[in-house]
Protein backbone atom coordinates (compact mmCIF):
# COMPACT_ATOMS: atom_id res chain seq x y z
CA UNK A 1 0.00 0.00 0.00
CA UNK A 2 1.37 3.19 -1.12
CA UNK A 3 1.74 6.37 1.16
CA UNK A 4 -1.22 8.03 -0.52
CA UNK A 5 -3.32 5.30 -0.39
CA UNK A 6 -2.91 4.75 3.34
CA UNK A 7 -3.43 8.12 3.61
CA UNK A 8 -6.99 7.52 1.45
CA UNK A 9 -7.60 4.86 3.36
CA UNK A 10 -7.69 6.67 7.20
CA UNK A 11 -9.39 9.95 5.82
CA UNK A 12 -12.31 7.72 4.75
CA UNK A 13 -12.27 5.41 7.80
CA UNK A 14 -12.28 9.11 10.06
CA UNK A 15 -15.05 10.29 7.93
CA UNK A 16 -17.07 7.04 8.15
CA UNK A 17 -17.07 6.37 4.70
CA UNK A 18 -16.15 2.66 4.52
CA UNK A 19 -18.58 0.25 5.92
CA UNK A 20 -17.80 0.07 9.56
CA UNK A 21 -17.54 -3.42 11.73
CA UNK A 22 -20.80 -5.10 12.01
CA UNK A 23 -21.85 -5.62 15.84
CA UNK A 24 -24.57 -8.05 16.77
CA UNK A 25 -28.12 -6.50 18.26
CA UNK A 26 -29.68 -8.01 21.00
CA UNK A 27 -33.32 -8.18 22.33
CA UNK A 28 -32.47 -6.57 25.20
CA UNK A 29 -29.18 -5.51 28.05
CA UNK A 30 -29.48 -8.92 29.90
CA UNK A 31 -29.15 -10.83 26.78
CA UNK A 32 -26.27 -8.94 26.09
CA UNK A 33 -24.85 -9.04 29.20
CA UNK A 34 -25.13 -12.87 28.95
CA UNK A 35 -22.95 -12.66 25.94
CA UNK A 36 -20.49 -10.38 27.88
CA UNK A 37 -17.66 -10.67 30.21
CA UNK A 38 -18.41 -7.43 31.93
CA UNK A 39 -16.98 -5.37 34.32
CA UNK A 40 -16.74 -8.21 37.24
CA UNK A 41 -14.05 -9.66 35.11
CA UNK A 42 -10.95 -10.33 37.79
CA UNK A 43 -8.43 -9.90 34.82
CA UNK A 44 -9.98 -6.73 33.74
CA UNK A 45 -10.33 -5.60 37.59
CA UNK A 46 -6.58 -6.57 37.95
CA UNK A 47 -5.39 -4.67 35.46
CA UNK A 48 -7.44 -1.22 35.93
CA UNK A 49 -5.70 -1.69 39.74
CA UNK A 50 -2.17 -2.09 38.74
CA UNK A 51 -2.60 0.89 36.31
CA UNK A 52 -4.00 3.40 38.48
CA UNK A 53 -1.65 2.49 41.11
CA UNK A 54 1.20 3.20 38.83
CA UNK A 55 -0.68 6.04 37.49
CA UNK A 56 -1.22 7.71 41.30
CA UNK A 57 2.53 7.02 41.71
CA UNK A 58 3.69 8.96 38.44
CA UNK A 59 1.21 11.63 39.21
CA UNK A 60 2.75 12.09 43.03
CA UNK A 61 6.10 12.06 41.49
CA UNK A 62 5.67 14.55 38.71
CA UNK A 63 6.50 18.15 39.78
CA UNK A 64 4.59 19.62 36.41
CA UNK A 65 1.27 19.56 36.48
CA UNK A 66 0.85 18.14 32.74
CA UNK A 67 -2.60 17.98 31.13
CA UNK A 68 -3.10 15.62 28.64
CA UNK A 69 -6.40 15.78 27.07
CA UNK A 70 -9.39 17.61 26.24
CA UNK A 71 -11.67 15.68 29.24
CA UNK A 72 -8.98 17.10 31.43
CA UNK A 73 -9.47 20.38 30.39
CA UNK A 74 -13.30 19.91 30.30
CA UNK A 75 -13.03 18.55 34.19
CA UNK A 76 -11.21 21.17 35.02
CA UNK A 77 -13.05 23.67 33.74
CA UNK A 78 -16.82 22.21 35.61
CA UNK A 79 -14.28 22.12 38.68
CA UNK A 80 -13.54 25.52 39.09
CA UNK A 81 -17.17 26.70 37.51
CA UNK A 82 -18.84 24.60 40.79
CA UNK A 83 -18.83 26.35 43.91
CA UNK A 84 -15.34 27.66 43.74
CA UNK A 85 -14.89 29.15 47.16
CA UNK A 86 -14.77 26.10 48.64
CA UNK A 87 -13.70 22.43 48.64
CA UNK A 88 -15.50 19.89 47.12
CA UNK A 89 -17.50 16.93 48.13
CA UNK A 90 -17.81 14.63 44.80
CA UNK A 91 -19.90 11.26 44.11
CA UNK A 92 -18.38 9.50 41.06
CA UNK A 93 -20.43 6.95 39.19
CA UNK A 94 -18.19 4.32 38.18
CA UNK A 95 -14.79 5.50 39.15
CA UNK A 96 -13.42 2.44 38.94
CA UNK A 97 -9.81 2.65 40.90
CA UNK A 98 -10.14 6.69 41.35
CA UNK A 99 -7.78 7.59 38.18
CA UNK A 100 -10.00 10.91 37.82
CA UNK A 101 -9.87 11.94 41.71
CA UNK A 102 -5.88 11.50 41.83
CA UNK A 103 -5.26 13.46 38.54
CA UNK A 104 -7.23 16.86 39.72
CA UNK A 105 -5.96 16.56 43.06
CA UNK A 106 -2.51 16.42 41.37
CA UNK A 107 -3.49 19.21 38.95
CA UNK A 108 -5.61 21.28 41.42
CA UNK A 109 -4.60 20.71 45.03
CA UNK A 110 -6.84 21.49 48.30
CA UNK A 111 -10.12 21.77 45.72
CA UNK A 112 -11.75 18.75 46.61
CA UNK A 113 -12.55 17.53 50.06
CA UNK A 114 -13.59 14.31 49.71
CA UNK A 115 -14.14 12.07 46.45
CA UNK A 116 -16.61 9.20 46.87
CA UNK A 117 -16.74 6.69 43.98
CA UNK A 118 -19.24 4.10 43.51
CA UNK A 119 -18.69 0.88 41.54
CA UNK A 120 -19.16 -2.85 41.31
CA UNK A 121 -18.32 -4.63 44.55
CA UNK A 122 -14.96 -6.15 42.64
CA UNK A 123 -13.63 -2.54 41.29
CA UNK A 124 -14.94 -1.22 45.00
CA UNK A 125 -13.03 -3.46 46.86
CA UNK A 126 -9.60 -3.49 44.18
CA UNK A 127 -9.63 0.77 45.00
CA UNK A 128 -10.03 0.44 48.77
CA UNK A 129 -6.93 -2.53 48.81
CA UNK A 130 -4.93 0.31 47.01
CA UNK A 131 -5.88 3.44 48.74
CA UNK A 132 -4.50 5.20 51.24
CA UNK A 133 -5.93 8.62 51.00
CA UNK A 134 -8.54 9.57 53.15
CA UNK A 135 -10.21 11.74 51.11
CA UNK A 136 -11.67 9.08 48.72
CA UNK A 137 -13.66 6.36 49.73
CA UNK A 138 -14.87 3.04 47.24
CA UNK A 139 -18.33 2.26 47.61
CA UNK A 140 -20.43 -0.36 45.94
CA UNK A 141 -23.44 1.17 47.05
CA UNK A 142 -24.85 4.86 45.69
CA UNK A 143 -26.48 5.40 49.41
CA UNK A 144 -23.45 4.32 50.86
CA UNK A 145 -21.14 6.52 49.14
CA UNK A 146 -23.72 9.61 49.04
CA UNK A 147 -23.52 9.06 52.83
CA UNK A 148 -19.74 9.16 52.83
CA UNK A 149 -20.28 13.26 51.83
CA UNK A 150 -20.79 16.18 53.97
CA UNK A 151 -22.71 17.86 51.44
CA UNK A 152 -24.20 17.11 47.78
CA UNK A 153 -22.18 19.70 45.67
CA UNK A 154 -20.95 17.01 42.51
CA UNK A 155 -22.07 14.17 41.35
CA UNK A 156 -20.01 12.84 38.42
CA UNK A 157 -20.67 9.99 35.44
CA UNK A 158 -17.79 9.86 33.27
CA UNK A 159 -18.30 7.49 30.53
CA UNK A 160 -20.58 5.16 32.53
CA UNK A 161 -24.27 5.90 31.43
CA UNK A 162 -24.10 3.69 28.38
CA UNK A 163 -22.70 0.43 30.30
CA UNK A 164 -25.76 0.09 32.12
CA UNK A 165 -28.93 -1.63 31.48
CA UNK A 166 -31.03 2.22 31.60
CA UNK A 167 -29.32 4.94 31.19
CA UNK A 168 -32.50 7.53 31.48
CA UNK A 169 -33.12 5.33 34.77
CA UNK A 170 -29.61 5.60 36.15
CA UNK A 171 -29.23 9.41 35.24
CA UNK A 172 -33.19 9.88 36.68
CA UNK A 173 -31.54 8.27 39.71
CA UNK A 174 -28.52 10.89 40.41
CA UNK A 175 -30.75 13.75 39.73
CA UNK A 176 -32.78 11.98 42.52
CA UNK A 177 -30.07 12.48 44.92
CA UNK A 178 -30.37 16.09 44.97
CA UNK A 179 -26.68 16.97 44.72
CA UNK A 180 -26.64 20.80 43.59
CA UNK A 181 -24.55 19.90 40.26
CA UNK A 182 -24.90 16.80 37.88
CA UNK A 183 -22.05 16.24 35.80
CA UNK A 184 -22.70 13.89 32.88
CA UNK A 185 -19.66 13.06 30.57
CA UNK A 186 -18.53 11.06 27.59
CA UNK A 187 -21.62 9.48 27.36
CA UNK A 188 -22.69 7.63 23.73
CA UNK A 189 -25.70 8.56 22.22
CA UNK A 190 -27.35 7.60 19.15
CA UNK A 191 -29.58 8.60 16.32
CA UNK A 192 -32.55 6.09 17.63
CA UNK A 193 -35.72 6.55 18.60
CA UNK A 194 -35.67 3.66 21.36
CA UNK A 195 -32.52 1.99 23.31
CA UNK A 196 -30.48 -0.21 20.79
CA UNK A 197 -28.31 -3.02 22.89
CA UNK A 198 -25.18 -4.37 21.58
CA UNK A 199 -21.84 -5.38 23.26
CA UNK A 200 -18.28 -4.10 22.41
CA UNK A 201 -14.91 -5.78 22.66
CA UNK A 202 -11.79 -4.26 23.43
CA UNK A 203 -8.31 -5.11 24.41
CA UNK A 204 -8.42 -6.56 27.81
CA UNK A 205 -4.68 -3.88 28.06
CA UNK A 206 -7.18 -1.02 26.78
CA UNK A 207 -9.07 -1.11 30.64
CA UNK A 208 -7.50 1.62 32.72
CA UNK A 209 -5.39 4.62 32.88
CA UNK A 210 -1.91 4.60 31.02
CA UNK A 211 0.13 1.72 30.20
CA UNK A 212 0.87 -1.41 31.60
CA UNK A 213 4.02 -3.16 30.61
CA UNK A 214 3.74 -7.06 30.01
CA UNK A 215 -0.14 -6.71 30.45
CA UNK A 216 -1.65 -9.67 29.27
CA UNK A 217 -2.98 -10.40 25.82
CA UNK A 218 -6.61 -11.19 25.28
CA UNK A 219 -10.09 -9.34 24.53
CA UNK A 220 -13.21 -7.89 27.11
CA UNK A 221 -16.52 -7.46 26.36
CA UNK A 222 -19.19 -5.12 27.30
CA UNK A 223 -22.57 -5.18 26.59
CA UNK A 224 -23.80 -1.63 25.34
CA UNK A 225 -26.99 0.77 25.79
CA UNK A 226 -27.64 3.21 23.07
CA UNK A 227 -30.39 6.15 23.88
CA UNK A 228 -30.90 9.50 21.76
CA UNK A 229 -29.08 13.23 23.34
CA UNK A 230 -32.93 14.45 22.88
CA UNK A 231 -34.13 11.65 25.80
CA UNK A 232 -30.70 12.36 28.01
CA UNK A 233 -31.61 15.88 27.60
CA UNK A 234 -35.24 15.34 28.52
CA UNK A 235 -34.21 13.53 32.07
CA UNK A 236 -33.13 16.21 33.44
CA UNK A 237 -36.10 18.15 36.05
CA UNK A 238 -37.27 21.08 35.92
CA UNK A 239 -35.71 22.53 39.10
CA UNK A 240 -32.48 22.14 37.23
CA UNK A 241 -30.78 24.10 34.58
CA UNK A 242 -28.63 23.00 32.17
CA UNK A 243 -25.65 25.18 32.31
CA UNK A 244 -23.75 23.57 29.21
CA UNK A 245 -23.94 21.26 26.94
CA UNK A 246 -20.83 18.83 26.25
CA UNK A 247 -20.11 17.85 22.26
CA UNK A 248 -17.16 15.58 22.55
CA UNK A 249 -16.53 13.37 19.54
CA UNK A 250 -17.70 13.69 16.05
CA UNK A 251 -20.05 11.68 14.88
CA UNK A 252 -19.17 8.02 13.89
CA UNK A 253 -21.53 5.03 12.43
CA UNK A 254 -21.80 1.78 13.82
CA UNK A 255 -23.41 -0.83 12.23
CA UNK A 256 -25.80 -2.43 14.38
CA UNK A 257 -27.76 -6.10 13.21
CA UNK A 258 -28.86 -5.00 10.19
CA UNK A 259 -29.35 -0.67 11.06
CA UNK A 260 -26.28 1.82 10.82
CA UNK A 261 -26.52 4.43 13.73
CA UNK A 262 -25.04 7.68 14.10
CA UNK A 263 -23.10 7.87 17.38
CA UNK A 264 -21.25 10.35 19.37
CA UNK A 265 -20.19 11.29 22.81
CA UNK A 266 -22.00 13.94 24.60
CA UNK A 267 -22.37 15.56 28.16
CA UNK A 268 -23.34 18.41 29.94
CA UNK A 269 -23.63 20.49 33.62
CA UNK A 270 -27.00 20.64 35.30
CA UNK A 271 -27.35 22.94 38.05
CA UNK A 272 -30.36 22.84 40.65
CA UNK A 273 -31.85 25.78 40.94
CA UNK A 274 -31.25 28.11 44.17
CA UNK A 275 -34.38 27.72 46.46
CA UNK A 276 -35.41 30.58 47.78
Amino acid sequence: MTAQTRIRHLAATLLNRESPAKLRAYASFDEALKDSDSYEDPALVEIVKEKTKRYRDSLATDAARVIESRQIVQNLMVLSYVDPQQPLDVLELGGACGASYFELKQLVPNRIRHWSVVETAAMAAAGRDLNDDPSLSFHADLVAATDALESRQLVIAQGVLQYTSDPLSVLETLFGLGFANVYITRTAVAGVDAPVFTRQETDLASHGPGRLPNAPAGKSSQPLTLVSAESLFAVVPANYELVFKFVESDDRVLSIGERRVNVRDAGFLARLHAQH
